[in-house]
C-alpha cells in the first residue's frame, strides 16, 4: 500500500465530486455565533496560506474536525480547558534493500523481546521493517531515534540467515509517523483509549472525528458524514454512496494496463508497471505530459537512475495533485524520499528545476 499515491487519490477524487481542496492551509481559529437560543455555535474557521501568509474566513453551517493527531489543538480551539483525547504513539520504519527479503514474502513476529510487533515486509522494490509504538508527542515533523532504529535492526536480526549481516548503513531511509489513539472524554474511566476510531460533538457543535486507520477510512466518513446530517441539519439529496465511488484512477485500470504503456509510450517495462500500479488509468495522463516533453529530450527520462520515478510525475503533481513544494513532490506525491534518502538528495536539483518551470518560481 501506497499510502502517498492513495491519499493523492482521496483528494482529487473529492475534487472532482465538488470539494473545495486546499494545500498548505492552516486553521488559525474558530468562529462562533450565537443560535437563536443565545447558544455559542461553531460557524466556521479563520484559516491561514502557509505559503502567501494570507487569511481569510470560511463560514459554515457546521465544521468537521478531522486532522489526526492535531485534533486536540483545535478541539482546544473551540474549548480551551478540554482535556486532550489523542494519546500519539510514535512508530517508526525502515527501508532496507529488497535482498533481505524474498519478493512475495514477508513476516509478523507479535513475540519481541520487550512485546512490541514486528514486521519485515517486501514494499515498493525494497523491505519495509518495524515498527516501535512509543508515546510522542505531536508534532508536524516526528523523526526516529537511533535507539529506536537500533531496536528494529536488532530484532530482525534474530530472523536472518547468520551470513547474512545487517548493518546501520543498510538503512536507506527511516521515518516515524504519529498513530492518533484516542480517549472519549465522555467515557466514565477517560484513560482508557478507544481502539479504532469515534466522534465526538462539542456543546458548541464542533464535530471531531479521531482515531481510526487506513482500513476503516471509508466507514469512519460515512458515520461523520451522516452525524453531520443529522448536527448540522443538512439536506442530503441521497444516502452515501461511498460503497459505489471509485477514487480516480481505477476507473480503466486492468492488470494488463502497463503493456499498452509500454507499446503506445515506449517507457520501459519498469517504468511503465510503476506508473500503472501507483497511478491507475491516470498513468496515461503522466505519459502524455512525458509525452509532450519529448522535444526537450526528455522523454521517459528517470529523475533518478535507480528508481522508475519520471520528470512527469513532477509534472503531473504540480499540474492535477496540488504540490507547492518540493517536499510534496518528493516525499508526499512520488513516495522517493521513504524509500531512499540518498537517492532524493540527489533528485532534488531535477525536481526543483521542474517545479520551477511549472510554477514559474523566480531563477
Amino acid at each position: 500500500h501506497n499510502d502517498a499515491r492513495m491519499n493523492a487519490a482521496l483528494a482529487v477524487t473529492a475534487a472532482a465530486h465538488g470539494a473545495v481542496v486546499a494545500n498548505h492551509v492552516e486553521v488559525t481559529s474558530l468562529l462562533k455565533e450565537r443560535d437563536g437560543a443565545g447558544v455559542e455555535r461553531v460557524r466556521g474557521a479563520m484559516v491561514r496560506d502557509n505559503e502567501s501568509g494570507e487569511e481569510w474566513a470560511v463560514r459554515a453551517r457546521g465544521v468537521v474536525n478531522a486532522t489526526g493527531p492535531f485534533a486536540d489543538a483545535v478541539l482546544q480551539m473551540d474549548e480551551p480547558g478540554m482535556a486532550e483525547i489523542v494519546a500519539p504513539s510514535s512508530g517508526v520504519h525502515l527501508v532496507l534493500p529488497s535482498y533481505f527479503s524474498p519478493k512475495n514474502m514477508g513476516m509478523l513476529d507479535p513475540a519481541t523481546t520487550d512485546g512490541r510487533v514486528v514486521f519485515f515486509l517486501p514494499w515498493e522494490g525494497g523491505v519495509v521493517a518495524g515498527t516501535t509504538d512509543t508515546q510522542c508527542s505531536v508534532e508536524a515533523d516526528p523523526k526516529p531515534s537511533e535507539k529506536e532504529i537500533e531496536w528494529i535492526l536488532a530484532e530482525i536480526r534474530r530472523f536472518l540467515s547468520p551470513d547474512v549481516k545487517i548493518r546501520r548503513g543498510d538503512v536507506l531511509a527511516a521515518w516515524s509517523g504519529i498513530r492518533p489513539l484516542v480517549r472519549d472524554p465522555r467515557a466514565a474511566n477517560t484513560k482508557d483509549l478507544v481502539r479504532n476510531h469515534m466522534i465526538h460533538v462539542s456543546d458548541s457543535g464542533l464535530l471531531t472525528i479521531a482515531g481510526g486507520k487506513w482500513t476503516t477510512y471509508r466507514e469512519m466518513a460515512k458515520e461523520t458524514v451522516d452525524r453531520a446530517v443529522a448536527e448540522f441539519g443538512l439536506r442530503p439529496l441521497r444516502a452515501c454512496q461511498t460503497e459505489h465511488v471509485r477514487l480516480i484512477g481505477s476507473h480503466a485500470w486492468s492488470d494488463t494496463m502497463f503493456i499498452k504503456l509500454v507499446q503506445n509510450f515506449g517507457v520501459d517495462l519498469e517504468v511503465a508497471r510503476h506508473l500503472a500500479h501507483n497511478y491507475g488509468d491516470r498513468a496515461w495522463a503522466v505519459c502524455a505530459l512525458a509525452d509532450r516533453t519529448a522535444q526537450l529530450q526528455a522523454l521517459g527520462r528517470r529523475i533518478h537512475p535507480l528508481y522508475p520515478f519520471l520528470d512527469a510525475e513532477v509534472r503531473y503533481a504540480v499540474q492535477y495533485e496540488y504540490a507547492l513544494s518540493a517536499v510534496d513532490v518528493i516525499a508526499r506525491r512520488l513516495r522517493l524520499a521513504f524509500l531512499d534518502a540518498q537517492a532524493a538528495r540527489e533528485a532534488l536539483p531535477r525536481v526543483i528545476d521542474i517545479m520551477a518551470d511549472e510554477l514559474r518560481w523566480p531563477a
